[in-house]
């Protein structure tokens, strides 16, 4: 399980220029630290995170088959217009409200069979910060929002639920 190294300014930019908004704040910071993973499960408990590329790709294959003006939407929403991916794994995508309103920067999940729904986390930022203090405390007692990873004796990460 690995992190990339980061994602280029330029990269960034243009992907903002593609989606036609700009990245929320944390996914942009985020970004430039590590332009999502190579593991095949993720090092995080929210699945494999997405390289600049893939959330282009990811947003863009689930605009083509969102349908705005479907009454379902309104009641049970698999997909929103300003809803951009971060991370997933075989069509269930975690993503960053990147809208004004209520739900601005929050996160959600959107999975391939499903309606969607908000997670109750303000802000990547905050949910890193927790995922980051779990693993601080990994071999000790934990009762904080995020699960406890489990480190085995070559350092591999499996995220408990």
């Amino acid at each position: 399980m690995e992190l990339r190294p980061p994602a280029s300014q330029q990269s960034i930019e243009e992907a903002e220029a593609r989606l036609g908004c700009p990245l929320p704040g944390d996914l942009r910071e985020s970004l430039l630290c590590h332009d999502g993973d190579t593991s095949l499960v993720g090092v995080l408990p929210c699945q494999r995170l997405y390289s600049v590329e893939e959330i282009i790709e990811t947003r863009e294959m689930r605009m083509e088959i969102w349908e705005a003006d479907d009454p379902d939407q309104a009641e049970t929403p698999w997909w929103g217009r300003n809803w951009v991916p971060f991370a997933g794994s075989d069509g269930d995508e975690h993503f960053v409200e990147a809208g004004p309103g209520l739900w601005h920067n929050h996160l959600g999940d959107a999975v391939h069979d499903d309606q969607a729904y908000f997670l109750g986390w303000p802000s990547l930022g905050s949910w890193l910060h927790e995922t980051a203090e779990a693993m601080a405390h990994h071999d000790q007692s934990w009762f904080g929002a995020v699960p406890l990873p489990k480190v085995d004796g070559e350092g591999r990460i499996d995220w408990q639920d």
